[in-house]
């Protein structure tokens, strides 16, 4: 039997908070690494966004990515004027992943997609991430901060790239693991269907 498309009801709205609340929280689970370009970080957030996506799907997973992401970077000074940045690359993270797991996949309501799906979509995903920050480092620190590119590429493949691809590596195990775990627990609990579970 297939799966149901999930409705956009107040059980969506809780299960899109929920997610988008552990996004936020996860942030503080963090390393902080300062550059000369500004402070770069070791977290587990982009796990959350992932898992986000597994759970949810692309468009939903990317909102509470994205919405958890923007909230967190309004607590700290340094990362407010570019908190809706943050908003757009942690959103596409989440629905570049979702779209590559559940596009076209023959899932069944009583288990998950293969993990060779998740796989690849939560490497792609977490990439994906990873080009759109040091795409982002490069326009707003040389363009709009008017810094000099040596500086900004010096700090950005030194320090900010391999954080990003070992926030990366951290992810997918995070965010496959968490899924692994997570699914079975709401299916028996009977939830899995009314929050739109994928």
């Amino acid at each position: 039997m297939e799966k149901k498309s999930a409705k956009y009801n107040t059980y969506t709205v809780v299960a899109v908070a929920i997610m988008t609340a552990m996004v936020f929280a996860s942030n503080y689970i963090q390393i902080p690494i300062p550059t000369v370009i500004g402070t770069t970080r070791i977290h587990i957030a982009n796990g959350i966004c992932l898992l986000a996506a597994l759970l949810l799907g692309g468009f939903k997973g990317g909102i509470a990515a994205g919405l958890g992401s923007f909230f967190f970077d309004l607590t700290f000074p340094e990362y407010v004027p570019l908190s809706w940045v943050t908003f757009l690359t942690k959103f596409t993270m989440a629905l570049i992943c979702g779209l590559i797991v559940y596009m076209g996949s023959k899932q069944k309501s009583d288990k998950p997609v293969s993990v060779w799906r998740r796989l690849v979509g939560t490497v792609v995903g977490a990439l994906s991430y990873v080009a759109m920050f040091v795409a982002q480092q490069f326009f707003v620190k040389c363009l709009i901060e008017k810094q000099a590119v040596e500086a900004v590429a010096i700090a950005t493949f030194t320090v900010k790239l391999p954080t990003s691809l070992l926030n990366a590596a951290l992810a997918v195990p995070i965010a496959i693991l968490l899924h692994s775990a997570l699914r079975p627990a709401l299916q028996k609990a009977k939830l899995s269907d009314k929050f739109g579970i994928k």
